[in-house]
């Protein structure tokens, strides 16, 4: 009834188990949903990999990973894991990220999500199992680290911490001991960004590890490792534009212009994010640009809505700062002036900005006196 080379020698029988677990394992990116394509719903050979380590050997995994190479994806599927290897409930496994807008987005995955603060601040009985995400972000406040170590240990559980000092946003101890990060697993290929986003993405990460002062900041070694393995994981094509010397008033005409010109080709305000330096500059940003684009808008019979980075799954044009739109994404996004009060942060600030775009950026910066 089947041609000969549907019948599987033993030979064959690793790879074709190999390529049914990609693809059982297979997750839907936002990306191709919004392509209409397939090429980033199947796992990289690399994410895989991750992901087929036996937990019940490995309890304790430090994963380092790249910008856009889906370690929120890859950390979200490991809950899933340890949810069917271990039989537990979503109360028994923790998620712990330092921003609000993305403990939010994974409050519903099927476990308990906190911020970095609360996980301090609060007792947890019922965890057994925790999984942190963008650690490089966390500050050392308090012990989280060895409080976290503390409960997996005494509960039998699994401890795995995803991270990407590429992106750190702060210049304070994170409360991680760089010479104690292993075993370790490394993400190396980007299959978030488009190929233009990519290249700015690559880019900055040269400039990031050119800079003396990172030396001792970060696992200098290992990120340097990760970045003579980046690569793109397809060929997907993409719009980047940069302007500089812009006037608060032209980047306010710009937005409100690009923004017009994407409604009428067909994109919902649920595909754009406004990204400024802090939420006082994205607060200021809002109130000068919402009533000429609210009132353009309306003649495309679309209804202007704000909202914060929580409600990036929501219908609306999001609008506050790079660091609490930290580890989300959006179609189309606009960096306005990424440069942090900290200089030394100033690349770190504009790969996490740029990092967030999924085929379209616009990245805009103000004239130096402003």
């Amino acid at each position: 009834l089947y041609p000969k080379n549907y019948i599987l020698s033993s030979r064959d029988i690793p790879m074709f188990l190999r390529a049914l677990v990609i693809v059982v394992l297979s997750f839907r990116s936002y990306l191709s949903d919004l392509l209409g394509c397939e090429i980033f719903n199947l796992l990289t050979l690399r994410q895989y990999e991750v992901l087929s380590n036996n937990l019940l050997k490995t309890k304790k995994q430090y994963v380092f990973g790249l910008p856009g190479s889906g370690k929120t994806i890859v950390a979200l599927k490991i809950i899933e894991r340890i949810r069917n290897i271990f039989h537990c409930s979503a109360e028994e496994i923790l998620y712990v990220c330092e921003n609000q807008p993305l403990k939010k987005f994974v409050e519903n995955q099927n476990c308990r999500s906190v911020t970095r603060v609360a996980f301090e601040k609060e007792v947890f009985p019922e965890v057994k199992h925790i999984v942190m995400d963008e650690a490089q972000n966390f500050r050392y406040n308090g012990s989280w680290y060895k409080l976290a170590c503390n409960i997996v240990k005494s509960r039998n559980g699994i401890f795995w911490v995803f991270m990407d000092f590429f992106q750190s946003t702060h210049l304070q101890d994170s409360g991680l001991n760089f010479s104690q990060l292993y075993p370790q697993e490394w993400l190396t290929e980007v299959v978030r960004n488009a190929q233009p986003i990519y290249n700015v993405m690559f880019d900055l990460m040269r400039k990031i590890l050119q800079a003396p002062e990172n030396v001792n900041r970060m696992p200098y070694h290992v990120m340097t490792a990760l970045f003579r393995e980046a690569k793109c994981a397809h060929s997907v094509s993409g719009d980047f534009i940069e302007k500089r010397e812009m006037e608060t008033s032209e980047m306010v005409e710009y937005v409100t212009t690009q923004c017009i010109s994407y409604i009428r080709q067909g994109y919902p305000l649920g595909d754009i994010a406004i990204l400024c330096s802090t939420q006082s500059a994205a607060q200021q940003f809002r109130d000068i640009l919402q009533l000429d684009l609210k009132r353009k808008l309306m003649k495309c019979r679309v209804r202007l809505i704000f909202k914060s980075a929580e409600e990036v799954l929501a219908n609306v044009l999001v609008l506050d700062s790079v660091r609490r739109f930290s580890g989300l994404e959006r179609r189309i996004v606009f960096c306005i002036h990424p440069v942090p009060a900290e200089k030394k942060l100033s690349l770190h600030l504009q790969l996490c900005a740029v990092s967030r775009a999924h085929t379209k950026l616009h990245l805009l910066f103000h004239k130096d006196n402003e």
